[in-house]
């Protein structure tokens, strides 16, 4: 299987760029762990590997937990991120044209200026879906919020949360999602990622193979937002990788967030 040339990532399935890659490496061996399959996703129309799956009821969820949230914020804004975040993970999920716009709505435009490369990358993302393979968030239970640093043009925060995220196999999908783990791990921790296997009957008696690796962890999101403007866009974690990662904030304000989370959380250890 040749790969194509991504630009890296704008939002959580910055993953792939680097997990495709494992594709060519990985061997044949057949992967041990099993388990049950939760819902895989494609855009507007009904799933192959889940029949009759409509997208009008996305089981995606982003909601706050009241019962564990540390939140320096107000709660009408933390409700308003948590709006736009469901947008903006779910334009993700369906990597479906008609979505992108409002996916990209979500990305802090105003600190970039290379528009070509978000459209390369949702044709890399399209490509990657009709060979069978698409990154998708299932779940964010929000516990953290952080106070706002203010910058020149932005305010940027800090959010905790867990994530449930899949990488989906379709049947149609040619290569081995054993080389996955490694790189899911890396990102999502040792232990915390699982690969699940099922066998679906059709209606018309044929079988079908459905796959995919789920990871549940704890991980932080970046909230950027315009001086002027209660519009919310996001950056993951490790986003300073991509090679518009200097344009996004300062790294002062990264590491004065990240060092306020740490700190929190070694106090309540």
């Amino acid at each position: 299987m040749i790969l194509p040339k991504f630009s890296n990532s704008i939002f959580f399935s910055l993953l792939l760029i680097f997990t495709a890659l494992t594709f060519l490496s990985t061997s044949c061996t057949d992967i041990s762990e099993k388990g049950t399959l939760e819902a895989t996703t494609m855009n507007g129309e009904s799933n192959p590997s889940v029949p009759g799956f409509d997208w009008s009821n996305d089981p995606l969820k982003v909601e706050i937990n009241d019962n564990l949230l540390n939140s320096k914020m107000g709660r009408d804004t933390l409700d308003g991120i948590a709006e736009d975040m469901y947008q903006y993970l779910h334009t993700m999920n369906t990597i479906d044209s008609s979505d992108w716009p409002i996916h990209l709505s979500h990305f802090p435009m105003h600190r970039y200026s290379d528009t070509s490369k978000l459209n390369t990358q949702f044709a890399g993302l399209s490509h990657w879906k009709e060979k069978g393979f698409a990154n998708r968030v299932g779940n964010i239970d929000i516990q953290y919020a952080s106070d706002w640093i203010f910058e020149e043009e932005q305010m940027v925060a800090l959010i905790g949360h867990d994530i449930d995220f899949y990488q989906d196999f379709l049947p149609n999908f040619v290569g081995n999602p054993e080389g996955m783990k490694f790189m899911l791990e890396d990102k999502y921790g040792r232990g915390n990622c699982t690969y699940n296997s099922t066998t679906e009957i059709m209606d018309n008696g044929d079988s079908l193979l459905v796959r995919n690796w789920h990871a549940h962890a704890y991980t932080n999101t970046y909230v950027l937002c315009n001086l002027d403007s209660l519009h919310f866009t996001f950056l993951p974690i490790g986003f300073q990788k991509a090679d518009f990662g200097a344009q996004m904030m300062d790294s002062e304000t990264m590491l004065t967030l990240l060092r306020n989370h740490r700190e929190l959380f070694k106090e309540e250890n």
